[in-house]
């Protein structure tokens, strides 16, 4: 295969690990090109790590919220930004002995227990702002101070992972979900197991549901027969049943504590457990359940193609279907990443410091959208598009207006952040070269690198055949550079050599747009604000953001049609959490804690 470019684009490395300054009044971007619509309103809210220079891996410090107010004066548009300040995190600066001891991603282990970090990604419960990761509790922020307002239950309300500490492991998802129709935030939560019959490999999880109405305690359901290898990372929600996905990167107990025990070889498809919200809900409803039903719940499990990370899914079946789809990509590790001993595969060059920490984001294989449509707890279709020139499936977004709408979506408008060579170390390679997911073999690969490309893929057509004409117009146009292709097929826009996309957000007004953030060769972040059904003819405007705002490689996002500050009504106290860490935990995860949680919670 071959590429027109003959240049080597020059990243700005040191721009993935920039994190914001302190600034109570906020910073101002100026628009450097085209124009902001007068109309255009609302907030976004975007999470990004806070970076340390000792951290081991890019996503490990806590998260630092940034807040786009989309109104322009001035040709500028402000930006507030501020680090979440976690209880764990207190002590960072306090004790000497902190951080001796680092585990890898995401999680930070300490003498006093396991780093919270809520740094992936952002909820809006009803106007309520919720920072979320895999690891650790949720935590509240006042959406228009962006202060630190309080974690979500204390550690005993939550099933934990691992016990015996101050600031025990809770491992959950980073993805849940607040269901506007009942006002509760729906979530999942893991407890570490022995891997029966094999004691030499990570350790598996028991899965909980797990309910949360924003003002009590919260409400779990054990999933029975249900075991994860990995992180379920998302919660996919519709109106009848809730799919926890076992994802294929592993994020074990071993891996969070930085234990040299090796994970289980993922396995190679994709797989959901389904469960009926009809069970749960019966007893909000006030309805008899069998006792032996009470406390736990089923599940099916559904098998389908693909390594998948991220899922948009209808919220209503349409003729008892569920239609959803899968953002897939082989050959990445989002768990692992480049360390002082790592060496860039295709040169067999070294990695300078300022690289070490940046995880396995960057595939060495084209990225995959699959449509799935369920009925029946069976994988009922599937269709895959695959284009050639478009690599490393990362963030999406769609109109969340399409949401609780019968038809459901209409579109995905996803980021390809591409095919970077000198991100592709030798131990990515060794670890992928073999997957039985890839698309193109090595002698397919591109012998330079692909730029990012941002797509909007309409739902409604057939991604099949899309993928055959795609692969057609290749044979027949060998000189169109491959990013190019489809360009009569599809809406979509090629960024320049060296501009790595990050945050995508949809802004629900008007015909919609779409606001990113990106990572440029210079020492400057800009955003740009594209037209959402006009990607092709490129952003309507650019902002430059001042270096004291750099907040490097950002992640999630959320849209707020208005900010009200938070009634503050919903607490959790530290010394109250670490008392009940170190005397309630430890008895409820070794004799049924689901059993006792269920108990205090019925009797408040």
């Amino acid at each position: 295969m071959e590429e027109n470019s003959t240049n080597t684009p020059k990243f700005n490395i040191k721009n993935f690990k920039r994190s914001p300054q302190t600034n109570s009044n906020g910073w101002e971007a100026e628009i450097i090109e085209g124009t902001c619509p007068n109309n255009l309103s609302g907030y976004v809210f975007m999470i990004a790590p806070f970076h340390r220079l000792k951290d081991r891996h890019l996503f490990a410090g806590e998260g630092v919220i940034i807040k786009w107010d989309l109104k322009a004066q001035n040709d500028k548009i402000k930006i507030y930004a501020n680090k979440l300040r976690t209880w764990d995190s207190f002590w960072n600066n306090k004790l000497p002995i902190y951080n001796l001891s680092k585990a890898f991603f995401p999680a930070v282990i300490t003498p006093l227990g396991v780093s919270e970090i809520a740094n992936t990604a952002v909820v809006n419960m009803d106007g309520r702002l919720l920072l979320t990761a895999d690891a650790g509790r949720y935590w509240e922020v006042d959406p228009d101070t962006l202060e630190t307002i309080t974690p979500i239950g204390y550690f005993d309300e939550h099933i934990i992972s691992v016990p015996l500490a101050f600031f025990p492991l809770v491992a959950n998802t980073a993805h849940p979900l607040y269901d506007p129709n009942i006002k509760k935030l729906i979530s999942c939560e893991l407890k570490s197991e022995l891997r029966p019959g094999n004691l030499f490999t990570d350790m598996v999880s028991a899965v909980y549901i797990t309910y949360w109405d924003g003002k009590g305690e919260l409400e779990h359901w054990k999933v029975k027969g249900t075991v994860l290898d990995g992180t379920p990372h998302t919660v996919i929600v519709t109106e009848e049943c809730i799919m926890l996905p076992d994802m294929p990167f592993q994020m074990g107990v071993s891996m969070l504590l930085g234990l040299k025990i090796p994970p289980l070889k993922p396995y190679q498809k994709t797989q959901l457990y389904v469960v009926s919200r009809e069970e749960i809900e019966k007893e909000h409803k006030g309805e008899e359940i069998e006792k032996e039903h009470k406390d736990s719940i089923t599940s099916r499990l559904i098998t389908f193609d693909g390594d998948s990370y991220h899922f948009l899914c209808n919220y209503y079946h349409i003729d008892d279907k569920i239609h959803c789809v899968a953002i897939q990509q082989a050959t990445i590790s989002l768990t692992d990443a480049l360390e002082e001993e790592d060496v860039k595969h295709f040169s067999g060059e070294p990695y300078s410091k300022d690289w070490w920490g940046i995880p396995w984001m960057f595939a060495f294989d084209p990225g995959v959208l699959r449509k799935v449509v369920i009925k029946d707890a069976h994988c009922q279709s599937q269709e895959a598009f695959i284009h050639p020139g478009w690599f490393s499936t990362t963030l999406y977004t769609a109109d969340p207006r399409e949401f609780l709408t019968k038809e459901g979506y209409s579109a995905i408008y996803q980021v390809y952040t591409g095919y970077h060579r000198d991100f592709i170390c030798r131990r990515q390679y060794l670890g992928f070269r073999d997957c039985q997911n890839r698309i193109l073999k090595d002698e397919q690969l591109p012998q330079h690198d692909v730029p990012s490309v941002l797509a909007k893929v309409p739902l409604n057509r057939n991604w099949e055949e899309l993928t055959k004409q795609i692969k057609e117009e290749q044979e027949q146009n060998p000189d169109t550079h491959i990013s190019h292709l489809g360009k009569e097929l599809l809406d979509f826009y090629v960024f320049p050599d060296g501009y790595v996309v990050n945050s995508i957000q949809f802004i629900p007004q008007e015909q919609g747009y779409i606001f990113t953030t990106i990572l440029t060769p210079t020492d400057y972040l800009e955003a740009w604000l594209f037209a959402a059904d006009y990607l092709s003819q490129g952003p309507i405007a650019k902002l430059r953001v001042p270096e004291g705002v750099h907040f490097g490689f950002s992640l999630h996002s959320e849209y707020f049609e208005k900010v009200i500050p938070a009634k503050h009504s919903y607490r959790r106290y530290r010394l109250l959490s670490a008392l009940r860490s170190i005397t309630k935990v430890p008895y409820e995860f070794f004799f049924d804690s689901l059993d006792n949680i269920r108990r205090r919670t019925s009797s408040n």
